[in-house]
């Protein structure tokens, strides 16, 4: 009887610090490690974008100086997912996609080249799954199906690194764009990214993404005829919508107290639960809106310079570049 009650009591004991284990000690780690992940995941696509980034200087280097540009690959390592704790959790499986159909980016508007109107609509060149005309673009994305940690995308699009979760997404790595006002007229860069490749790969391990910039353009445009219209189609419309709005913001001295009642500035913010699916600006100088689209599971994003601004635009550059990319063996179908 003794040792049958001394076995029991051994199982019972046995049995709480397992339960210690799995209920509280397993949980607590795994999250630290999920989150700690993503974090080094953030910094490992910041190295994906740097190094296109910086392929595009040298491609824009080479076109100035008129010298041949001779185009490089690099490679950017990222891990996929999260190890498990052995016998008590299972993996945390990442997936790694490349998606060129995915986002869309296009502009358009009208210039005057020896007193003729002529209308510039870049990005407008390729054609969605039915064949009919849409913006180009594309992007990288690595989403981690977290299971402590909440679940998150790293997205590189359009030259931006956007962090992405159900409650919120934010740009972390700002892309080529930049206003400058002064002397009541504005300059404007602004930066068109082609993403050109498919593949994908899944699970926990590192893998490499591969990027080869094949060519970039750069123009400048004066003497605008119309409004500049900057369209997108996009899974990340309030990250966009934000880092727009506050970069023109600062550079228009817009603060946010000015949408407060004052004739001529609108701020619109509709959710629904935590999503954003609406977002509208409105000001002397530009719009800007945010609107999710349920048939086609992204959002409609437009950003409009007006024409008859207090500070209109003197000079709209654009850089539009072309770039290879592969992550995963099937990415390898691209010929980088």
């Amino acid at each position: 009887m003794a040792s049958t009650v001394g076995t029991i009591m051994a199982l019972l004991v046995f049995l709480t610090f397992l339960s210690l284990i799995t209920n509280q000690y397993v949980p607590v780690w795994m999250k630290d490690s999920e989150a700690g992940h993503m974090g080094e995941a953030l910094g490992q696509m910041g190295v994906f974008k740097s190094n296109i980034d910086l392929q595009t200087l040298a491609a824009q280097t080479a076109q100035i100086v008129n010298r041949h540009y001779i185009p490089v690959t690099t490679f950017s390592s990222v891990k996929l997912g999260v190890d498990g704790v052995p016998i008590f959790s299972s993996p945390t499986i990442g997936e790694l996609t490349i998606n060129q159909t995915r986002s869309a980016w296009s502009l358009w508007f009208q210039y005057s080249i020896s007193g003729n109107a002529t209308t510039v609509a870049e990005g407008l060149n390729c054609v969605d799954s039915q064949g009919r005309p849409e913006g180009c673009g594309g992007n990288v994305r690595l989403h981690v199906f977290n299971r402590y940690f909440p679940q998150q995308s790293i997205v590189y699009e359009n030259g931006a690194l956007i962090r992405a979760q159900a409650d919120g997404q934010v740009v972390k790595g700002e892309p080529s764009f930049r206003a400058f006002v002064a002397n009541n007229s504005a300059e404007i860069d602004f930066t068109l990214i082609d993403l050109f490749g498919t593949g994908g790969v899944a699970g926990i391990g590192a893998e490499g993404i591969q990027a080869r910039v094949i060519s970039v353009d750069l123009q400048e445009y004066g003497d605008l005829l119309t409004d500049v219209y900057v369209n997108a189609s996009t899974a990340y419309g309030p990250a966009w919508f934000r880092f727009l709005n506050d970069t023109l913001g600062l550079a228009y001295g817009v603060p946010a107290a000015a949408y407060q009642g004052q004739p001529g500035y609108d701020f619109t913010a509709v959710f629904e639960g935590k999503r954003a699916i609406q977002l509208q600006i409105d000001n002397p100088y530009f719009s800007l809106r945010s609107i999710w689209n349920p048939i086609i599971q992204r959002y409609s994003l437009v950003l409009q310079f007006k024409f008859d601004s207090p500070s209109p635009i003197s000079t709209f550059r654009v850089l539009h570049a072309y770039v290879n990319v592969a992550a995963g063996e099937r990415g390898n179908e691209v010929g980088l």
